[in-house]
């Protein structure tokens, strides 16, 4: 039983192969969706980027950020209770690879040879701690939702235990990520975006 149980687990390997197969997917789509770019989204790019240290002060931003980032955690932890939530997480990561690769390339419409830079200095240091967080909860939920369906599907009990501890010390670990994030993205970023203005 106890071999069985690993044997099962082990096999959620293969969901990061899936979770990085949706996300690249969701890159290129996003790089191809960038022929439809016009000029309301690079000066909406353009607006952003040289107010953003006008507005809120950098606590409020926080704040946002960190109960937005714990509210999305959440939602897709949720959806890894139900059988169900699998189509909608993959619906959720390939949107986020999306949103990466339609943002690069409006950084590198709106700026040309500049955006890049602006890719690496702006978009970057939030992308990579949001893509953390989302795959590690991502992964996670996938493992829960298979985990109820296989349960369902076989008459053998299974200890939710070892599972849900997983879980539940992935999703502390989502929770810490999040709290970096919101503090990189409420002063670190802006003060790189400042710097960007002025190259």
């Amino acid at each position: 039983m106890k071999k069985r149980y690993q044997g099962f687990l082990h096999k959620y390997q293969n969901v990061y192969l899936f979770i990085a197969v949706l996300m690249i997917s969701g890159f290129i789509m996003g790089i191809l969706l960038s022929r439809y770019i016009d000029g309301t989204d690079i000066e909406s790019l353009s607006t952003y980027l040289t107010t953003v240290d006008q507005n809120q002060e950098a606590y409020s931003a926080f704040v946002a950020q960190f109960f937005t980032g714990i509210l999305f955690i959440l939602l897709v932890f949720l959806l890894g209770t139900s059988v169900v939530g699998i189509p909608l997480i993959a619906f959720i990561i390939f949107t986020k690879g999306l949103q990466i690769g339609f943002s690069c390339a409006l950084f590198v419409a709106s700026y040309s040879l500049k955006g890049i830079v602006g890719i690496i200095m702006t978009l970057a240091p939030q992308v990579i701690l949001d893509l953390l967080a989302t795959c590690l909860i991502a992964a996670s939920a996938i493992q829960l939702s298979m985990y109820l369906i296989y349960s369902c599907s076989n008459r053998d009990r299974l200890n939710f235990k070892v599972l849900l501890n997983s879980v539940l010390n992935d999703l502390c670990i989502c929770f810490v990520i999040v709290l970096i994030a919101a503090y990189v993205k409420s002063t670190l970023v802006v003060e790189l975006i400042k710097l960007f203005n002025l190259i």
